[in-house]
């Protein structure tokens, strides 16, 4: 384990700072999409992204035979990313940069999958829930915000004075340090921020603009990820993208869809070699607001029962 015994302080707290950096800046087509760098998870879902906008959609696909090239596609760019995860550590702690060729990795991408070793695939522990707020102001203010305890109840902690409940965020230290090598275990530094799956988002273009995020741990991404493609290239309603029923590449790169996903299309994807598995249950919960044409349109995830809320 990476902590044994380990007691958190007055000192601890009052010695801790908020860090605020420069968003990083990705280009996804008539769009600019602000994300945080890492640890927080928007390098791997701009990685996504852009394999996915190597193949040039442009419209939503249609018959069975392109919905499964298009899905076998998709979860082939979740394994090559889930491949990656174990780089991304917070760069106060860490200098070493990790280059993708997003060409090659398009090109790779063939009618077939592959066993988990060729991607790279470190197994992990699957973060855990999230919430997140997209607020757009009168005065054109964006703000994309998703906060975390980590597990349920976080770390079941409770602070009497304060009625805070502490989060046990250095768990998503523990998978990697039991999967990778004993030898991650000792460059975990005291102050180093822990990888996550959070990526709330800002994406621009001219007078548009569109605030976005998610929670649900480690199915933020996918859940990001199907909501911007269904919505930016294949034009699809704000309220439809969100909708659109998911698939989930787990960290052992096995294949989980929402119940209500295209059946003949899973068929096809378990033939061509991807294993799937069921899910307890998705919790995937996209919330957006965009502003388009002088218009306003607020969506909160169904998923979650939740409403968008304005005035």
């Amino acid at each position: 384990r990476l902590v044994r015994d380990v007691f958190l302080t007055l000192q601890d707290l009052a010695s801790y700072k908020a860090t605020v950096t420069d968003a990083w800046v990705v280009p996804m087509g008539e769009y600019q999409m602000y994300t945080p760098p890492p640890p927080s998870g928007g390098a791997l879902l701009s990685l996504i992204l852009n394999i996915m906008k190597g193949y040039q959609m442009k419209s939503s696909p249609q018959s069975t035979d392109q919905k499964v090239q298009f899905y076998h596609r998709y979860v082939e760019a979740f394994k090559f990313a889930n491949g990656l995860k174990k780089h991304i550590r917070d760069p106060n702690f860490k200098s070493e940069k990790v280059s993708v060729d997003l060409n090659n990795a398009t090109q790779t991408i063939s009618n077939r999958t592959h066993d988990p070793e060729f991607y790279n695939l470190t197994s992990y522990l699957d973060s855990m829930g999230t919430t997140h707020l997209s607020v757009l102001a009168e005065d054109g203010s964006a703000v994309a915000v998703t906060s975390t305890i980590n597990y349920i109840f976080g770390s079941r902690v409770y602070s009497p004075s304060t009625g805070i409940i502490l989060n046990n965020e250095l768990t998503d230290f523990c998978g990697r340090a039991d999967n990778i090598s004993p030898v991650m275990a000792l460059v975990v530094s005291a102050g180093e921020q822990p990888p996550s799956s959070m990526a709330p988002a800002v994406l621009k273009s001219g007078s548009e603009i569109l605030v976005t995020g998610a929670s649900g741990g480690s199915m933020i991404t996918t859940g990001l990820a199907s909501a911007l493609i269904n919505h930016l290239w294949f034009g699809k309603s704000l309220k439809e993208a969100i909708a659109t029923p998911v698939v989930f590449v787990d960290s052992e790169n096995s294949v989980k869809f929402e119940p209500n996903f295209d059946k003949d299309v899973i068929k096809a994807l378990e033939a061509l070699g991807h294993n799937q598995k069921q899910a307890t249950r998705f919790y995937n919960v996209v919330n957006a607001v965009e502003k388009k044409g002088g218009c306003v349109c607020a969506v909160s995830d169904y998923r979650k029962r939740g409403e968008a809320a304005g005035y």
